[in-house]
């Protein structure tokens, strides 16, 4: 089947592809857990974990597939997004925390929804404030978190914001960070404990005993970092009309940019997988863009031979 075919039409295939992608993976990390999963992690608390992060994960497929239409990235109607979230953020490997892992790229996922709610429309700036609470509530749960100031401030200049609405973004994302740190203070504990807790979860490793990353993942690496640079390389060498509007090569940039600085969360020592369900929503955006401006034939067994590595990955650590 040919992939315009796919995802062009209802969304329903699309939804059905990631259900059973999350569902796959979900088995397969209760029957046979990779070691890499199990490191910083008790088996036992894993099923209900698993359980509500499997539910998790598929509400920020679905956002992932509203994002693109909304970043202006796609010709037409398209669901590509939706699976290819999934096979990215499962197919790679599956975080030890699963839990607060779907929870943070489901906070990541919402903020850049909001993030591009304000950029498309000036009647929207308001959802920055969301965003950048988000973006601070993200860091009370995944210290590394903290880089994604770094998607805020180009926006304010972007948007060419006021300096009362610069005020509002910088209390937004620093309201988590006070609310924990008031209820530290109220418990009885200093009120800059929080600030340090996360100062010192910053440069705590979290990858524990790891002896090796599941070989089908590393391939997967591989082979979307080979897609993505060579369909970005393609679509500035062969422009097609959609590439020559200045709203398109925008709305790139700044998921490139995203892309970008969720990569520098690497530099901490508190990276763990985590990483790879945040860099999953950007990329999925991307890779649907390359997907998409790639020759109908070449994409189509692009996508297929992503979801034959996921398949490999279910069985082979």
């Amino acid at each position: 089947m040919q992939l315009r075919a796919f995802t062009q039409k209802s969304a329903l295939a699309a939804i059905m592809l990631l259900v059973v992608i999350l569902i796959a993976t979900a088995i397969r990390s209760q029957v046979n857990p990779f070691g890499l999963e199990l490191a910083n992690s008790i088996y036992s608390e894993r099923t209900i974990s698993i359980v509500v992060a499997t539910i998790l994960l598929f509400f920020v497929g679905i956002i992932a597939g509203k994002i693109f239409p909304r970043s202006g990235l796609n010709k037409g109607y398209s669901t590509l997004p939706i699976p290819i979230f999934g096979i990215l953020a499962s197919g790679i490997f599956v975080a030890p925390h699963a839990l607060s892992t779907a929870v943070v790229s489901l906070c990541f996922a919402l903020a850049i929804y909001l993030l591009l709610r304000s950029l498309h429309s000036a009647g929207e700036k308001d959802s920055l404030f969301f965003a950048a609470l988000l973006f601070g509530f993200m860091v009370l749960l995944y210290p590394p978190c903290i880089v994604f100031v770094g998607i805020l401030i180009p926006a304010i200049f972007l948007l060419a914001l006021s300096p009362r609405q610069i005020v509002v973004i910088a209390v937004g994302y620093l309201l988590p960070l006070f609310c924990a740190s008031y209820y530290m203070w109220y418990i009885g504990d200093d009120f800059w404990s929080m600030s340090r807790n996360i100062a010192d979860a910053l440069l705590t490793s979290r990858m524990g005993a790891v002896e090796h990353f599941p070989y089908a993942g590393v391939v997967m690496i591989c082979a979307v970092a080979a897609l993505l640079i060579g369909g970005l390389v393609f679509s500035v060498i062969r422009p097609d009309k959609m590439f020559m509007l200045a709203r398109v090569r925008r709305a790139l940039s700044l998921f490139v940019w995203i892309m970008l600085v969720t990569l520098t969360i690497l530099a901490f020592p508190a990276c763990d997988l985590t990483l790879v369900a945040l860099l999953a929503v950007p990329v999925s955006i991307l890779l649907s863009f390359v997907l998409g401006i790639l020759p109908t034939t070449q994409s189509t067994i692009a996508y297929w031979v992503l979801l034959l590595i996921f398949v490999v990955h279910l069985f082979v650590e």
